[in-house]
């Protein structure tokens, strides 16, 4: 047994126990019987010729004769004639030879029959991998079902350890295992060690088989192989086809081998029939992948041909879909274009692997290798992407080693890039690149179609915005128009807020009229406006031209809306009429998109339209005001006859009622002096002299409501204190019907002229009819502003009762009008007469919601006073 000493070997072993044991048993047979045991010797003699062949059993007979002889010398003595007799010595030698030679020669016998079996056996096992071969070569069948069955025959037929097939990457220049044996314990993983890259790339140079029966010893390998290294002879035999070397078949052994000349040549002959499997199946694979690509392309040819069908998004990921179909390898294609600042290169398209970051990441442009991609318009094969420079060294390792980037052209500008990527390095070869730039034309083409689509359904759009807001020009609600407008850019235009302000004639401010959506309803509702010369919009009315950037951050005159968060671009455009800034037209924009000279062309277009709408808005607004302002000048005409005609009225009756009043006053104090009148009547005789009281002080004040008032009458006053006393007068009564009370006093409001008696007479009124109005828990909120501008001063009383019904609010002032089942309908009548004698005027509104709001305005100073 190999490997175990010399006396552990089974034939060793048994020889030394025969020729120890065979002394001391001939010795005891003679002793004891006297007999001659030289025919025992046949027993070991013929398994020495067994074990060693004819010359050794030969000599094992005489040997074995001689330690018969020497034996009965020893046991016998002189009393051993009878073994020394010349037939017996002469039989037992002849026999001892015979039989050594006899077993030898039949082992010599058996060990040939045994070659010759293992050579037929061999041989046919060779002729039947050479007939595989042939077969795979004919039927073309799977290249890697071929190679792992022949490395499996190979490894047996050579009777060795390990065996497997290195192919060449041409394009690579490196050496890639291709098929390796199930046992293979040097190769892990598909990886080779160095020297097994060393004998494939020696084999592959010199063309001929290497044998190397050493391994430690050979000079093949430099630097010399470890002592550790487990392969101790191989032989490579070198792939090679009509000139084109293919790779290397390499076999080893972990135990010092000696190749004979039949095992060498065998071993070439199956060589140089797998080269012609290897390349035929390469031939196969190269033809089965131009037909791949053809049909991949002619694939997007069709798709281009219906772009406005398919879209630009579904064109860009079939051809990343194609890119990494198409290219060996490849385990993610993605598609990146320019942005529209040019400045940045954005993930479009990706195909493969999506849920790393990596390929949803931008890229600023003149960075890495797709930077260089762009400014030299070629296409560029990084084999490994942690030892090239010309990858962008990034904070988090890439996931990919391989890369391959080639630019898209569109119209003679460079668009973006097509990569591919791999785990593996040297993924890609040269000859794809051809094939990837490909791609990229085709991507381009899908770009300029999809260009010159949009731009024809731009224009279309634009035309159609334009048209519909020449229609809406014949529409005089302004409103209206602008919220269309506001809709329609928004929707067709995809902007991401549009807002129109109105100029305020008065301050000079810019008004929010209407926005987009419900941020521009809060907006509207929050009274949103800009000054002159703040923010994008005032820089634009202050300019009175067009401005728009697509980086608000850079504008330092910048204003950002907490409601518009995401605003990136802003364009402003004026609404002029002639050197008149009407409003502005201002639109913000979100990331991705930007504002184009196109953008502005288009705004600048509605702007002018929206000018005309406006202008003609008003003169018709100012016409209606106009009209307005003589409806309400001939109905206060008609109020004040009609309150002239109650006035002389109440005077005549007042004064009718007060002499006989007086006269029953007068009754009444002559009563109350007599005497036997008892307490009840005393007390009774009080009332009627209370209210008789009352009934004075009241004609008196209808008759002071309706005296003509004298500018000399008026004293200072202040409304806010007014509002405290009569609020004081009211505060239990409205306690008392859970009613609560909000007053916002402007501490800048000043003293007016005015009879105090008679405005506070007003407020009173006005409060009695609110808390008449609640029920349940109630709420009034009043309010006091100074107008600085108009020289007037504001009063609004509001509540949140069952408010005032429309059948009679627009005659609410007019006498005897009320919707109280026990009111005189003289309450507000009076109120509006004071105000309007104090030269204010008074309206009432319904509120949006619920309740009414009544609104005072007096003048600050006397009329006719400087």
């Amino acid at each position: 047994m190999k490997g175990f000493p010399l006396f552990m070997r089974p034939h060793w072993t048994s020889t030394l126990i025969a020729l120890v044991l065979y002394p001391f048993t001939t010795a005891w047979l003679m002793k004891v019987y006297g007999l001659s045991a030289g025919m025992l010797g046949v027993i070991p003699v013929g398994m020495i010729g067994s074990f060693f062949g004819v010359l050794p059993g030969a000599l094992a007979g005489g040997v074995f004769f001689l330690i018969n002889v020497f034996v009965a010398y020893i046991t016998l003595g002189n009393t051993g004639t009878l073994f020394f007799s010349d037939v017996g010595f002469l039989f037992e030698s002849i026999i001892l030879l015979f039989v050594g030679s006899l077993a030898g020669w039949s082992r010599q016998r058996a060990e040939r029959q045994n070659i010759r079996a293992i050579q037929l056996e061999s041989r046919e096992q060779y002729l039947s991998l050479l007939n595989r071969i042939a077969q795979a070569i004919i039927t073309s069948e799977n290249l890697d079902a071929v190679t792992q069955m022949l490395t499996a025959d190979l490894k047996s037929l050579l009777n060795a350890d390990d065996c497997s097939i290195i192919q060449l990457d041409e394009d690579l220049q490196m050496t890639l295992p291709l098929q390796l044996s199930a046992t293979a314990d040097s190769v892990k993983e598909g990886a080779l060690n160095p020297i097994q890259i060393q004998i494939t790339r020696t084999a592959m140079r010199e063309g001929r088989p290497l044998v190397v029966t050493d391994a430690h010893q050979s000079d093949v390998f430099n630097p010399p192989i470890a002592e550790n290294f487990p392969i101790k002879s191989l032989l490579a035999l070198p792939l090679i086809h009509r000139g084109n070397k293919l790779g290397a078949i390499l076999v080893t052994y972990n135990i010092q081998h000696s190749f004979s000349e039949d095992e060498v040549s065998r071993a070439e002959q199956v060589t140089n029939q797998l080269a012609i499997a290897i390349w035929n199946a390469r031939q196969d694979l190269e033809i089965k992948k131009r037909l791949k690509e053809s049909n991949a392309l002619n694939k997007i040819s069709q798709a281009l041909s219906q772009g406005e069908r398919i879209g630009l998004t579904n064109l860009l990921n079939l051809i990343a879909a194609s890119a990494k179909d198409l290219i060996p390898g490849a385990e993610q294609a993605v598609i990146h274009l320019l942005d529209e600042s040019k400045q940045f290169l954005s993930p479009e398209a990706v195909a493969g692997i999506t849920d790393s970051g990596e390929s949803r990441a931008k890229m600023r442009l003149g960075e890495g290798v797709a930077g260089q991609v762009i400014a030299s318009g070629e296409t560029i094969n990084v084999m490994d992407v942690t030892q090239d420079d010309r990858f962008f060294k990034m904070v988090t390792p890439p996931r990919f080693r391989s890369l391959m980037v080639a630019p898209i052209i569109s119209g003679g500008q460079k668009t973006g890039t097509i990569s591919v990527q791999s785990k593996v390095a040297h993924a890609f070869t040269d000859s794809e690149k051809d094939l990837l730039t490909t791609l990229g034309t085709q991507a381009a083409i899908a770009i300029e179609n999809a260009h010159l689509l949009e731009s024809t359904q731009q224009a279309l759009l634009e035309t159609n915005a334009l048209y519909r807001i020449s229609q809406g020009l014949v529409s005089l609600n302004t409103d209206e128009l602008l919220k269309d407008v506001v809709d329609l850019l928004q929707r067709n235009f995809g902007y991401y807020h549009v807002q129109v302000f109105i100029r305020d004639m008065s301050t000079g401010d810019f008004v929010l009229r209407v926005g987009s959506g419900e941020i521009g309803q809060k907006l509207k509702s929050e009274g949103y406006r800009l000054p002159v010369g703040s923010g994008i919009v005032g820089y634009a009315a202050e300019t009175s031209a067009p401005f728009f950037t697509n980086n608000v951050d850079e504008v330092v005159f910048f204003n950002r809306n907490p409601y518009l968060p995401e605003t990136k671009s802003e364009l402003a455009v004026p609404v002029k009429s002639g050197d008149k800034t009407l409003g502005i037209l201002d639109i913000h924009q979100a990331p991705p998109n930007i504002f184009t000279a196109r953008d502005l062309q288009l705004v600048s277009a509605v702007a002018d339209q929206l000018a005309v709408a406006l202008q003609k808005a008003d003169l018709y607004q100012n016409l209606q005001i106009s009209l307005e302002h003589e409806k309400l000048i001939r109905s206060q005409l008609v109020q004040s006859e009609r309150l002239a005609l109650m006035g002389k009225l109440l005077a005549s009756v007042s004064h009718e009622l007060n002499n006989p009043l007086q006269a029953i006053q007068n009754a009444l104090f002559l009563i109350k002096v007599e005497q036997g009148i008892s307490d009840q009547g005393k007390q009774d005789l009080e009332i009627v002299l209370s209210e008789t009281e009352r009934m004075a002080i009241m004609i008196e004040r209808l008759r002071a409501t309706y005296r003509p008032i004298q500018v000399e009458d008026f004293r200072p006053m202040q409304i806010n204190t007014i509002i405290e006393d009569v609020y004081a007068l009211v505060s239990t009564h409205f306690r008392h019907r859970d009613i609560s009370f909000e007053f916002y006093p402007d501490p800048t409001l000043p003293i007016i002229p005015g009879l105090p008696d008679q405005i506070r007479q007003v407020i009173l009124n006005l409060f009695m009819n609110a808390a008449d109005a609640m029920t349940g828990r109630g709420r009034m909120s009043v309010a006091t502003r100074f107008l600085k501008s108009e020289d007037e001063v504001y009063l609004s009383i509001a509540d949140n009762g069952i408010g005032i019904d429309p059948v009679i609010l627009p005659n609410v002032f007019d006498a005897f009008i009320t919707n109280k089942s026990q009111g005189t309908g003289l309450g507000l009548t009076i109120c509006y007469d004071i105000v309007v004698k104090h030269k204010g005027r008074i309206t009432a509104e319904n509120n949006a919601d619920k309740g009414a709001t009544f609104k005072i305005w007096l003048p600050t100073r006397r009329a006719g006073s400087q």
